[in-house]
């Protein structure tokens, strides 16, 4: 007798993005459950773009589920420092 597996696409495309981001050195965004967030906030590094022009410099980021708020950027002795925090609402 064979048992009935469930299948369950989105722990496939989060089983791709995991090996791809073993691939390019990158911590996988969750654990194997996809509930809970296998890195912590300290280790987390956004993906960021940056473009330069005669004027200025444009930095976009992705920073899913950070309220514009939340995010403080600074700039100190030529470093610039975004920090943000994600807050997570817990459902009883």
């Amino acid at each position: 007798m064979n048992a009935i597996t469930r299948w369950d696409p989105m722990k496939e495309m989060e089983d791709l993005q995991n090996r791809l981001s073993n691939l390019f050195g990158r911590t996988p965004a969750r654990l194997g459950d996809g509930k809970e967030e296998s890195i912590t906030v300290a280790e987390w590094a956004p993906l960021v773009d940056i473009t330069e022009d005669d004027k200025e410099y444009t930095i976009k980021t992705e920073l899913p589920e950070v309220k514009k708020e939340d995010v403080k950027v600074a700039v100190e002795n030529g470093v610039i420092t975004i920090v943000g925090e994600r807050k997570f609402e817990r459902g009883e």
